[in-house]
């Protein structure tokens, strides 16, 4: 069965194209899975990798609208994609929520991307808000831009998930200058060794989350 992750938030900035971006790549590669991701950025971060790469493998389809991402979701389903990765669009907080709730709803697991700062994590309320009203999957904090020998951001991971009301994926993405690259070079699968180690213990958690397992 096609398991559905989104990787959003109401933030824009906070990296979630990449995390979609790599995502997909590692479990396309290393996980040997059929993957696609739905663009829904009104920037399309992921449509233009694939542009630049047409190696990438998996596939890449633009959707700007709830009935497009129906559509397409349901044919990539049923042409028995493994992963379905929906890369949202901050803006439609205000411009087309019920592009976001239809991503809640179709959503296995929902990503909350953001960064570890009071103005990024209040930024999210709304959204988180409007994801838990629709989604019946399970709702994540990803934590993006993490520097882990910064107090504030240390102080800031707790101080988000008791705002939000909601718990962490272990893994932390850190401030890597490869990361925010992914969509503008041709391979996204040219990670530093700490990058690469990152995406692998990212995707493994998500991947046991889907699975139903601790």
């Amino acid at each position: 069965m096609t398991k559905i992750i989104s990787s959003v938030g109401a933030k824009g900035g906070t990296g979630k194209s990449s995390i979609a971006l790599f995502t997909a790549w590692e479990l396309a590669t290393s996980h040997k899975k059929k993957v696609a991701v739905l663009d829904a950025d009104i920037q399309g971060t992921c449509i233009s990798a694939k542009l630049l790469n047409q190696d990438l493998p998996f596939e890449v389809v633009s959707v700007g609208n709830k009935t497009k991402l129906w559509e397409t979701g349901k044919a990539l389903a049923d042409n028995g994609i493994d992963y379905i990765i929906i890369d949202g669009n901050p803006r439609s907080i205000n411009e087309d929520p019920d592009l976001i709730k239809m991503i809640a709803r179709l959503s296995d697991l929902s990503l909350i991307i953001t960064r570890p700062s009071p103005r990024d994590i209040k930024a999210q309320t709304r959204y988180v808000d409007m994801v838990r009203q629709e989604t019946a999957g399970d709702i994540k904090l990803v934590w993006n831009f993490y520097q882990k020998n910064t107090g504030a951001h240390k102080e800031g991971v707790p101080e988000g998930e008791k705002l939000l009301n909601l718990s962490s994926l272990k893994t932390k993405i850190g401030n890597r200058i490869c990361f925010q690259d992914i969509g503008y070079t041709e391979d996204i699968g040219m990670l530093t060794k700490q990058a690469s180690c990152e995406v692998k213990a990212l995707v493994k958690e998500i991947k046991r989350l889907l699975d139903g397992k601790k």
